[in-house]
């Protein structure tokens, strides 16, 4: 995938997703199934991903690398853990914002790459022989996809 394909693909999962979220009560957003997380749980969750990874291409453009990058699942599983606890009980259009803000963030730190920079599967040790494009794929749209999916009817 190159830096345009990549670009496109995000915007495409956006017109999807926008148009879902806003059929969403505010209760339905709320609701959750006895221990699982509730819709607004995992948008404030992957705001909280999209913002490290971000943060992630704002190290990367200074030669630095992400602060989460191979932890332990374990870690991971801390670090979401202590992220839920930050986020209940936060209104549901602050968390909205945020992952809406966080996605025009995302694609601002995408487009002060050039395409070679982002194509460069050497250029970052640190991904182990992946691009950054591939690097925000699956970071980013494969894990919104896992966490969004029942906003979709199932031939989606």
């Amino acid at each position: 995938m190159n830096t345009m394909q990549l670009l496109a693909k995000m915007e495409q999962w956006r017109e999807q997703v926008e148009p879902q979220l806003a059929l969403v009560s505010e209760a339905d957003l709320l609701q959750a199934a006895s221990g699982e997380w509730s819709l607004l749980d995992k948008l404030a969750h992957l705001a909280a991903w999209d913002a490290e990874a971000v943060l992630a291409l704002a190290r990367a453009k200074q030669g630095g690398k992400p602060r989460y990058l191979n932890i332990s699942p374990v870690e991971e599983d801390k670090l979401n853990a202590q992220w839920l606890i930050e986020n209940r009980g936060r209104a549901a259009e602050r968390v909205l914002g945020d992952f809406q803000g966080v996605w025009r963030q995302l694609v601002r730190q995408l487009r002060g790459f050039t395409p070679a920079e982002l194509e460069d599967t050497r250029r970052f040790p640190w991904l182990q022989g992946k691009s950054l494009i591939e690097f925000v794929d699956e970071w980013v749209l494969q894990h919104e996809r896992e966490h969004l999916q029942a906003l979709f009817p199932a031939h989606t």
